[in-house]
């Protein structure tokens, strides 16, 4: 049997324990470590809520991983980061082929560790119809209210009270302002955002 010779099925790893260390079949093909498992919850800026509610935590956590080696057990560095619906244990075959390649080589590791995982970015997109000076300004004051580290529900209400809700049109903007979350941080269950940027459309 070699490697990803038996996929999980998406039903059985809601009942698989998965913890930081562990070697682990990821979305990519090859040999991945788990470094972080996040747990996230359904926020304002979710697109689709249906039966869920704010702050309710979501089915599936996010495995960030480290890649040692690839399908052919040849080493190679990477990171994922991805639904554990993507994830599964390695077999014991190729568990037992791992033990041995690191037992012959064991500053695979030590690459592995220093090895560092960028920062993981999630990203939400607004367009936006900016006309004047005015309203331009007050989206760049916007931005740097943003940078101090705010919830969506926070973002809203800024906009509410310096009447930018208006600029966001029913179809097509002529800016595309953007809000960024780094590494899956929360705040009493929603999504923190650190970081805008604001473009023009061409």
């Amino acid at each position: 049997m070699g490697l990803f010779s038996k996929k999980t099925k998406p039903e059985e790893i809601k009942n698989t324990p998965f913890k930081i260390g562990d070697w682990v079949n990821s979305y990519s093909k090859g040999v991945f470590q788990i470094q972080e498992i996040v747990v996230e919850y359904f926020g304002e800026s979710s697109p689709l809520l249906g039966q869920n509610t704010i702050g309710q935590q979501k089915e599936h956590r996010t495995i960030v991983s480290k890649r040692l080696l690839n399908s052919k057990f040849k080493k190679s560095l990477g990171y994922e980061s991805c639904s554990e619906l993507h994830v599964s244990h390695l077999n014991s075959s190729d568990k037992e082929t791992l033990n041995q390649i690191i037992d012959k080589t064991p500053t695979l590791l030590e690459d592995l560790n220093i090895f560092q995982v960028p920062d993981i970015i999630s990203i939400y997109n607004m367009p936006l119809q900016i006309d004047t000076i005015e309203e331009l300004e007050k989206v760049k004051k916007l931005i740097l209210f943003i940078q101090k580290g705010k919830t969506f529900l926070e973002i809203k209400q800024e906009m509410d009270v310096h009447d930018l809700i208006k600029l966001k049109p029913k179809n097509f903007g002529n800016y595309k302002f953007q809000i960024i979350n780094v590494n899956n941080e929360y705040s009493n269950k929603r999504k923190v955002w650190r970081n805008a940027k604001l473009e023009k459309e061409e």
